[in-house]
């Protein structure tokens, strides 16, 4: 279970770390309405950093009580881990939204681009949470089979959403956000 325990954790702090780097650039005299860039940071990379430890914990967690348990067991705790992954993107995703957009040029379209890829990404919870209910259990080869496909879908949407991320800093570069990201512990954090 360790290497679909950890493909999780590994994906998930990847993608997490691209969202913090990814939104960089422009600055200027212009008032824009929304959150500090500062504020908007610390909430956003502390809202990543809160749910990559907790899938983190979650994953250790799920690993150690999977130690001579029948499949059937470990198919209903690796259900609840992925429910409790979903969930967990849930509340990080309303703390972003609550967030609202950074005071910056095209604030309002990074804030919608960023939750847009932040819901992909809790939507691949969803949807493996639903394979992994689906999972045999008549057959040891044939469930380990199939989680490390479910782990190997999972890492693939995620990277996609990572991406994503990646191309709005490209996309939008803004001074006074790239220096809050970089000033933020929290996103440090996340890019660690």
């Amino acid at each position: 279970m360790g290497a679909r325990r950890s493909f999780l954790v590994v994906s998930c702090v990847s993608v997490l770390a691209l969202a913090a780097a990814g939104c960089g650039g422009g600055g200027g005299g212009t008032k824009y309405s929304g959150a500090s860039p500062e504020t908007w940071a610390a909430t956003v990379c502390g809202a990543l950093t809160n749910w990559a430890q907790g899938l983190q914990a979650n994953s250790r967690k799920l690993g150690s009580g999977l130690r001579n348990a029948s499949i059937t067991t470990v198919k209903a705790r690796f259900v609840v881990f992925m429910k409790n992954a979903g969930t967990s993107a849930d509340t990080m995703i309303d703390r972003v939204h609550r967030v609202g957009p950074p005071a910056v040029e095209d604030g309002e379209a990074i804030q919608r681009e960023l939750e847009t890829g932040l819901r992909s990404a809790r939507a691949s919870f969803g949807r493996a949470e639903k394979r992994a209910k689906s999972l045999s259990t008549s057959n040891a080869q044939s469930f380990a089979s199939g989680v490390t496909a479910l782990g190997r879908d999972i890492r693939k949407e995620l990277r996609a959403t990572g991406e994503a991320f990646y191309n709005l800093g490209d996309k939008y570069g803004n001074e006074q956000l790239n220096n809050a990201t970089s000033d933020e512990p929290a996103c440090n954090t996340v890019s660690s």
